[in-house]
């Protein structure tokens, strides 16, 4: 793992948190679970952005055109080794977290 996955995965906790505290503030049920799927979707939708516009620019686009790519390439095509690992770092550390808020005694 290289230092933006750490990050990734820092920022997505902190991103849960900060739900979850909000949330559990106004008593809102399963306020673990929504926390926790709000910054997983977002890095998994970071990452599939950013394969569209990687094959995108293989392909010839340029800034003002129509990006040559169809609606499911950006999430079968392009993911590497780094690219899975800048998803699911967020993801198994936000799942730890999800764990940990369940199991604790305070108010989810």
């Amino acid at each position: 793992m290289n230092r933006t996955h750490w990050e990734h995965a820092i920022i997505a906790a902190l991103m849960m948190l900060i739900v979850w505290a909000i949330l559990a503030l106004f008593d809102i049920p399963g306020a673990a679970l929504i926390a926790f799927v709000i910054p997983v979707t977002w890095f998994v939708a970071r990452e599939a952005t950013q394969h569209e516009y990687k094959l995108g620019t293989q392909r010839g686009w340029r800034w003002g055109r129509n990006l040559p790519v169809k609606w499911w390439e950006g999430v079968v095509r392009g993911w590497s080794r780094d690219s899975l690992l800048d998803w699911l770092a967020p993801l198994f550390l936000c799942l730890a977290l999800l764990i940990a808020l369940q199991l604790s005694p305070l108010p989810i």
